[in-house]
Parts: structure tokens; sequence; C-alpha cells
């Protein structure tokens, strides 16, 4: 049973204005983090995509303030503090926090998500004394591994998808660790592009302390707590009073995965939602044990989706911190898929499963209250690794990874959009011209497949046609997607989304490709990628009033 942490709430007489105005000075500070990051990073999966989120926390590790980035950090990167703090103070290394000092964690047993999100944490400190943790996570393009990309099909444990960091010191006053400098290089591909990268999660992180120390010595430490205090204590009472208009009781839903990549069997995800007095209780007992494939999931990723869903629901405006969390419990039994063992392999879990966790969640929420349902949104991250030796005698190594926008589901009030990123997923995509000056690539096609979306009262979303023409051989190309069987469901009578499609143009034939593959490709190949459209609502020919 995950609950999240109770905020003890303080009696604190604040005016509303002075609170909203505190709001958001506390929120810039991650936003702010967030585009040093961006403008600073090495690979294009940070710099133009911003595969990652900034965050800032309290010195009991409640989360104050999160950037708006990817919402399947919203709720890991919480439990990866909490989880790195126990280990830290365990070590004895919270004992000796020394200015400049930064931490390291990519383990997803120690609260992480997958290994290519590596999570940097700096404690700041004014005058010696501990004020709270600027912290971000970002998604390195490669961290080891069997494949390039680090998310390849048929991995079965941690050590075939990369290196594993558990909490362990990056900077020591200011200084990188040389041990995680000799690791990286030596474990991971193009070094100098994660190296870069981390480097930009560092300078981030300073940043943020900073601009957190400057707003405490401005309203004083007291005020600050005060501050804090309230800040939380509103997005509960938000997230509560958006509870209560849901009817009280319990609401079942299931669906499934298309395989794990090792067998093409469905994998079946169960929820029964408890809903009661400003609570909601989500347990997934039932859902199927962990699979020998990646798509097993992480109980911190597992917690983000159940929060994302609720919020959305319930209170989508409340400012994204700890009080959010507080009405919300995570039931899901050890070595189930969405609570597995170490050390099982995770990386598909993170992107693809963490996607119908949200799936379950909606359609379980919405049979509570079918006037405010919508259609399923396209599911599926639809992962696309290419990888592979590059350059004379093939020195040089490249990784290219995105997700790739799909259709979202028609809802009860207006149409899905088109060619977009859902639930789970908030990044920008590579644009053409950083992707072929980057890497020995050429986007041949890229564009809306008309028609693809569900029909309905209102219309699913259309999803994207992506082909990319491979430049080099001996490259790689893993996928990682679902929703290739089975296309979203509709709502309310509207009609459900085309599913995805995955091949390569090899010459002139077409080599068809399962939603989960990894295989080599040969110069010339075109690698197309169709991602799914979303559902449609109500009758056709019926408008939804």
């Amino acid at each position: 049973m995950v609950n999240a942490p109770k905020n003890e709430e303080r009696v604190v007489g604040i005016d509303p204005v002075v609170l909203e105005i505190a709001k958001n000075a506390y929120i810039a500070i991650p936003e702010e983090m967030g585009m040093a990051l961006r403008r600073t990073a090495y690979s294009p999966n940070i710099k133009e995509r911003m595969d990652a989120s900034c965050a800032i926390f309290d010195d009991d590790g409640r989360l104050i303030a999160q950037a708006e980035h990817i919402p399947v950090h919203l709720g890991s990167m919480p439990l990866t503090l909490k989880r790195a703090i126990q280990t830290l103070d365990a070590q004895g290394s919270l004992k000796r926090l020394m200015e400049g000092d930064q931490f390291i964690v990519n383990d997803p047993y120690c609260g992480g998500s997958h290994l290519p999100d590596i999570t940097v944490i700096r404690p700041i400190l004014l005058g010696g004394r501990l004020l709270g943790y600027a912290v971000n996570r970002a998604h390195h393009a490669d961290v080891g591994g069997i494949v390039p990309g680090s998310m390849g099909i048929g991995a079965k444990d941690l050590d075939d998808e990369g290196i594993v960091i558990r909490p362990t010191l990056l900077m020591r006053m200011g200084r990188m660790s040389k041990d995680i400098v000799r690791l990286i290089s030596k474990g991971t591909r193009n070094k100098g592009e994660r190296l870069g990268d981390l480097r930009a999660q560092v300078a981030a992180n300073n940043l943020g302390a900073r601009r957190f120390s400057e707003l405490v010595r401005r309203n004083t430490l007291s005020a600050h707590k005060d501050f804090v205090d309230a800040i939380i204590a509103y997005s509960e009472r938000l997230m509560k009073a958006g509870i209560r208009l849901i009817p009280e009781g319990t609401y079942i839903a299931a669906d499934t995965i298309e395989g794990d990549g090792v067998s093409e069997d469905d994998v079946h995800i169960m929820v029964k939602v408890r809903v009661k007095d400003g609570r909601v209780v989500a347990d997934f007992t039932g859902t199927d044990r962990e699979v020998a494939g990646n798509i097993n999931t992480p109980i911190g990723v597992t917690c983000s989706a159940v929060y994302y869903a609720v919020k959305c629901i319930a209170a989508p405006d409340a400012p994204p911190n700890a009080g959010c969390f507080t009405p919300i419990s995570v039931l899901a039994p050890e070595g189930c898929l969405l609570n597995p063992r170490p050390p099982k392999a995770v990386a598909g879990g993170n992107v693809e499963t963490s996607q119908r966790v949200v799936d379950v969640m909606f359609s379980a929420l919405f049979s509570a209250m079918p006037r405010a349902g919508a259609a399923q949104s396209q599911g599926t991250m639809n992962n696309l690794i290419i990888g592979g030796p590059w350059g004379k005698g093939g020195k040089r190594v490249f990784t290219y990874y995105e997700t790739i926008g799909g259709g979202e589901g028609a809802r009860s009030d207006r149409d899905g959009s088109s060619a977009i990123h859902t639930n789970m997923t908030n990044t920008a995509n590579t644009p053409i011209e950083a992707l072929e000056a980057t890497y020995p690539l050429r986007v041949e096609e890229y564009s809306i497949i008309r028609g693809s979306g569900g029909s309905g009262g209102h219309r699913g979303g259309d999803g994207i046609r992506r082909a990319i023409r491979v430049l080099v051989d001996g490259a790689t190309l893993s996928i990682l997607s679902d929703r290739r069987r089975v296309g979203p469901k509709g709502a309310n009578g509207g009609l459900d989304g085309r599913p995805g499609h995955n091949f390569i143009i090899r010459g002139r034939g077409r080599i068809q490709l399962g939603s989960k593959v990894t295989v080599r490709l040969k110069r010339g190949d075109i690698v197309v990628v169709e991602t799914p459209g979303g559902g449609g609502y109500g009758l056709v020919g019926h408008r939804v009033r």
C-alpha cells in the first residue's frame, strides 16, 4: 500500500493575494530551471523535445512545485527523493552536506522510473542549514545496455537495459565525481553527449538552489515555511473538494497491453477504484504478475499515472505539489506488473504501461460520472529508437530517440486534438532540421493520417505518420508501442480510433513489424511509424450537448 505523505496543515493566516504571489514565485523556480536545462543540454532529446522535468522540495522532502513538463514524473520524483534521502541518510551522507553537493540516481527500484531517466538532486543550504532540494530528471538517449537507446526488446533485467546508479554522490563542493564520470564514459554510448547533458542537469539545479535561497532570504525562513504549508494545504483542499464531486462508490475497469516483447500474449491490468469522503483508493489486485519482458512498471510510475488521472478529473488547476497526493492511495501487490521485484526490466513500463494505467483509471472514474466522459486517446508513446555506428570506420556512435504523438480521444464537449502527445507524456517533437543535422537520418514523411480518429458526435483526433530513411549500415531499430492490434475505444456510441502500424520499407518490399520489436537495419531502409487515432464520442450524426 502506497500512501501519499500526510500533510500536517499549520494554522496560518495569510492574505489570499499574498499567497497567490508566493505560489507563483515558487512555481517560477522549476520553470526557470527547465528553461536553463533545455538551453544548455547537448542532446536533441532534451534541448529540442524537453524530455525532462524540474521540481523543488522542502527540507522534509515534500514537493513544493513542479514545472508542467512530463506527467509521468509527477508522482515518481517525490518517491525518488524519499528513497534517495533514506539511502543517503543510512550512508551518513546527509550529515556531511556541503555547499555545491549533488546526488545522482536512476535505479527504478530506488524510486526511479527507468534507467534512461537520470535524476540529479541538489540539497539547498543556507548558512549550513538545509532548506530543501532542487531536483531534475532528464531522459538520456542512451545509458548502455544491449542495444542503442537502452530500451531494447528482449531485455529481461536491468543489466540488459544499461548502467544502474543507486543514490550516490555526483558533485562534492561543486566538483564532479571521477567515479561517475568513469562509469558513464565506459558504460554508455556517445559519452560526450551524456556528460554534457549531465552537466546541464547540474547547472539547472544550481540555478534552482540560487533562486530558492533568494526567495527565502527575501521573505524570512519563518514566512517561507508558512507559505509552503499554505500552498500545499491549498492543493489538498482543491483535490478533496473535486473528489467529493465524484459519486461515492467502487468502480472497476480493465484493459490489456499487447504483449511484453518476449511473448505476444495480452497482459491484463485491472483496477478497483474506491471513492469515499474526499479520498480515492486505486487497488490493482487482479492485475497480471510481473512478466519476462520490459513492460513491468515501478511503483513510483504506477503512482504517477494514478495521481495524474485523479488530478485531471478532480482538480486539474490545483498547483502540483504534495497536497495533490494526500487524498490518494495506491495498492499494487508486490510482484505484480505494476510493482515488480528487482532486477526485472522496466524500460517499457515507464512509457507504455503507464499509459494503460491512465486508461483504466479514466474508464473507472468516468463510469461514475458519464456526462464528463471521454473516449480513449492513443494510449501509447510510440517510442522510436535508431542507433549505431557512424562515420569513418564506425568510430562515432549515434542514438536517436523520440516519442511520437497521435490522436486524443473525443470528449463529451469537444472533438479530440490531432497529432498530439496525451496523458503521461508532454514532450515536443524533434524538428526535422535538428534531426537531420544531428543524425545520419532523413525524414521522408511527417504527416497527419486524416480520418484515423474514430467517428462520433465528437470525432477522435487523428494520428501521425513518421517515415525516416536510414543513411548508414549497421543501425539498430527498437520500437516500443501499443494499440497496434486494437485501436483506442470510443465512448457513448462513438467509434474506435484506427490502430497504429509499424513497418520497414526495404527496396520495393514492406516488412511488417509488431508493436514491440528490435531489429537490424540496412542503409536505405525507411522506418515508418503510424500512430493510433483517438476514439470518437457519442453516436455518429448526433452532436453531443
